[in-house]
């Protein structure tokens, strides 16, 4: 009986024979694990039964590792990531030469890349020379990025079987239009004796009266129509591409696949543009491709500009926010792919959607922290008292730090509400500043910083100085950010010294 482990080196000998190289995605999602959780080395793993293979790397060049030495046989042995914060501490790395000798490694981070089958290939993973850790959203990135590369793994294999299983179509095709042929002209051949016979009966009409040889020569002549007919419709592309759908919804459920007429009407598509775009395929098939745009995008031609890229260069990319069924916006990488006929001629479009949502959001919350780590280091220096804030708009969700809660006067627990935080501005000029600085922030993501009145929970007055940010990219403001820093003093100073004496 096969155990478990002569599986997984099955799979692993698998997928070791994929073109990682043919795909830029993998190699972009390395370095932005690398870059998101800031460790000097990234690479995804498979790990064999002699050997670690490193088939896709970010800061070496180097290939294969005895598996001896591996990190990641450890990381292979539970589901969710490890992490060794300095590995010439563990017990498991006593003898390790990579720990001991050069390169001396320290830090390692693994997350194991398992599939729908619930084996585990290798790891994405990260080294440090230096002791290190993660922080808590880096462990989420780096294992929904680990997922993500599954799903790309999964999506390559599958695609190459189903090149495999087209192959075998189209041999079987060749054979089929020879077999086609070869009958075509075994039966033409009587059928053209017999029309050759009606003609020279034609010059004999006491022999064969004139209403039974018309009919006689027209049911010879539809029948070769028929067999004319019959050969054409046996060779169609038509029906190649739909052997080639029919394997594509069959292989993949992660990726949204359309097949798109020259016009940008939905003709066909799988049950991941279903998960992923909200429609069933009663609702969307014979509509054009433009209603998962944006209003704006509509606007602007932005889906008729990408067909006609496409049918004039052959492929058209595109990155941008797309729309769901519910009017939810979510952040697609699309690739549109023309179909030429036989004599060149655009027949139609297949369009491949993914889903990017997930990793924005990581690289946003990433660069919103970094922004405001920033923010409230410049002004560390004015002031000790600096609160942090921030609001998602995707949830209308409004967060504050602990100094920014303690400016307001309400305890840790207090949860804060965008309506409710509005009104501790003084009413009056306070208020409509904030409010107005708010809205456009949002609606074209300019940033503000003003000095204004505060009404605390208690009835205490303050003056603040708050600086708001916006995260803005393609028309949609999906986070706006930033410090608030209680400056009652240094006013009240600048005031006072102002006043005539």
């Amino acid at each position: 009986m096969i155990n478990d482990e002569e599986r997984r080196l099955a799979e692993v000998s698998k997928y070791l024979e994929l073109d990682f190289n043919r795909s830029s995605e993998f190699q972009d999602i390395v370095e932005l694990a690398a870059k998101l959780c800031d460790k000097p080395l990234a690479m995804i793993t498979f790990l064999g039964e002699e050997f670690n293979w490193l088939k896709v790397k970010y800061g070496t060049d180097v290939e294969v590792m005895p598996r001896e030495t591996s990190f990641c046989q450890y990381a292979i042995a539970q589901d969710n990531l490890l992490i060794v914060g300095d590995a010439s501490k563990d017990l498991r790395f006593i003898d390790n030469s990579l720990v001991h000798e050069n390169p001396k490694l320290r830090f390692y981070a693994g997350a194991p890349l398992i599939l729908k089958n619930g084996l585990k290939l290798g790891t994405l993973c990260l080294f440090d020379l230096k002791s290190n850790d993660l922080t808590e959203m880096q462990q989420n990135v780096l294992s929904m990025l680990s997922r993500q590369v599954t799903f790309l793994m999964e999506l390559e294999m599958g695609k190459k079987l189903l090149q495999q299983q087209i192959d075998v179509a189209e041999a079987r095709n060749e054979s089929l239009i020879k077999i086609a042929q070869l009958q075509s002209h075994q039966i033409r051949q009587p059928l053209t004796t017999i029309m050759g016979l009606v003609d020279l009966v034609t010059y004999d009409k006491e022999l064969i009266d004139d209403e039974w040889l018309s009919m006689f020569k027209n049911a010879t002549n539809n029948f070769n129509q028929t067999i004319v007919s019959i050969v054409a419709e046996s060779v169609a592309n038509k029906d190649l591409r739909v052997i080639r759908f029919n394997k594509m919804v069959q292989e993949i459920d992660d990726y949204a696949f359309l097949l798109l007429d020259e016009t940008g009407n939905v003709e066909n598509w799988n049950k991941g543009a279903e998960k992923i775009k909200g429609y069933s395929s009663q609702e969307v098939l014979g509509r054009n491709f433009r209603i998962f745009y944006t209003d704006e995008q509509i606007n602007a031609g932005s889906p008729e500009k990408l067909i006609s890229e496409a049918g004039k260069t052959g492929v058209a990319r595109d990155e941008g926010w797309r729309v769901r069924k519910d009017g939810k916006r979510f952040w697609g990488s699309i690739v549109i792919t023309a179909i030429y006929s036989q004599e060149g001629k655009v027949i139609g479009f297949t369009k491949v959607t993914r889903d990017l949502t997930d990793i924005e959001d990581a690289k946003d919350a990433q660069k919103v922290s970094v922004d405001m780590f920033n923010l409230m280091m410049q002004q560390t220096d004015k002031s000790k008292r600096v609160g942090g804030w921030e609001l998602n708009l995707k949830n209308n969700e409004l967060s504050w730090t602990s100094v920014t809660k303690e400016i307001h006067g309400v305890d840790e627990e207090y949860i804060p509400q965008l309506s409710t935080a509005i009104n501790f501005y003084k009413e009056g000029k306070s208020r409509v500043i904030i409010t107005k600085a708010i809205e456009i922030a949002v609606s074209n993501g300019t940033p503000w910083e003003l000095e204004l009145e505060l009404v605390t929970a208690g009835n205490e007055q303050k003056w603040v100085h708050t600086l708001g940010k916006s995260n803005y990219k393609d028309g949609v403001c999906t986070k706006v950010y930033g410090t608030f820093r209680d400056i009652t003093t240094e006013t009240t100073e600048r005031m006072g010294s102002s006043l005539p004496a």
